[in-house]
């Protein structure tokens, strides 16, 4: 899915965006095995959700330029079980992200098109706040603008705590771990944006099941 938005000097899509099960920083020591439950739905079925988010940022480190969103949107899907693998304990569609009302030092409008599905792989235990650590990884999305096109691919951590009826994805943004790529046009050159450019996303993510009946979306590690 891709969406126009106001953009300064970069824009990119992470995930983020988005997203959506159990995900924070890699912890040094991983939990063997998860449990994943979606209210109702039976173990092994696949359940569809959605994530909204706020408090949206992109920092281009490499070119020390900031672009804000006021929102976004992502879908993905995740199946119930126990003592499941953390890898790829639910899945992102990057066709469906979207990014709206971006702002930032210049204004140029830019198609956001994400595409393949990204993972979200669990790594951490889980900690006495119902906090999970993780990685969405396997993002790729394309950045087309009137003079200004790339490519950002790479991966972000973060943290998905559970709740009584919705669970938050945290993003800190503490690291750049996204890539520009394939640059071109001269406005990304009076933007400063670069090929190798390192770009970090910070957001809040609201993570639901489609269907009423399967939240919340509850995710544990196992010793």
């Amino acid at each position: 899915m891709s969406n126009m938005s106001k953009l300064a000097r970069f824009t990119v899509v992470p995930v983020a965006a988005v997203a959506a099960i159990g995900l924070a920083s890699p912890a040094a020591f991983a939990a063997s095995s998860y449990n994943l439950s979606a209210g109702s739905a039976a173990a092994g079925s696949s359940v569809a959700f959605g994530a909204q988010g706020s408090g949206i940022t992109f920092t281009d480190v490499t070119a020390g330029a900031t672009v804000t969103c006021s929102g976004s949107s992502i879908s993905g899907t995740a199946t119930p079980g126990d003592a499941i693998s953390g890898t790829g304990i639910a899945a992102l569609d990057g066709s469906s992200v979207s990014f709206t009302d971006c702002t930032g030092p210049a204004g140029i409008d830019f198609t956001v098109t994400g595409s393949g599905t990204w993972s979200l792989d669990a790594t951490g235990d889980t900690d006495a706040n119902g906090s999970t650590a993780g990685t969405i990884s396997g993002i790729s999305a394309r950045v087309s603008g009137s003079g200004c096109s790339f490519d950002a691919t790479g991966s972000v951590a973060g943290a998905y705590t559970n709740g009584d009826s919705s669970g938050t994805l945290t993003l800190p943004g503490s690291e750049p771990t996204l890539t520009l790529s394939n640059v071109s046009g001269f406005l990304c050159g009076v933007a400063g944006i670069s090929n190798g450019d390192q770009v970090s996303f910070a957001a809040t993510y609201a993570v639901s099941a489609t269907d009423a009946a399967n939240n919340p979306i509850l995710v544990t590690s196992n010793p």
